[in-house]
């Protein structure tokens, strides 16, 4: 099972589109800004990759928590699936 938390700042409707989209064995968090993201990356050890819709939220992530997790940043034009697959390949590299 994956466990993906959705940070957006501007795309409030890709967590719903994601859980549309994803296999049942997929399960998605939703954290709307940056200071929910962080509070939620802080109580929750379950999270595999974040999923964001802004820099800052990666950049800061990667700030808090240098190397322990994968983030992918979804391009404003991005659907649901190419979002997927572009976590898939991204958690291959690991």
């Amino acid at each position: 099972m994956l466990h993906v938390l959705v940070a957006t700042l501007e795309r409030h409707d890709l967590l719903d589109d994601l859980r549309a989209t994803a296999p049942a064995t997929t399960t998605f968090l939703g954290a709307r800004g940056l200071e929910a993201t962080l509070e939620r990356l802080s109580r929750s050890a379950r999270i595999d990759v974040v999923v964001t819709d802004a820099p800052e939220v990666l950049m800061e992530v990667y700030h808090e928590i240098p190397g322990a997790l994968p983030v992918y940043l979804a391009r404003a034009d991005e659907d649901a699936a190419s979002v997927l697959k572009g976590l898939d390949a991204l958690l291959a590299e690991d």
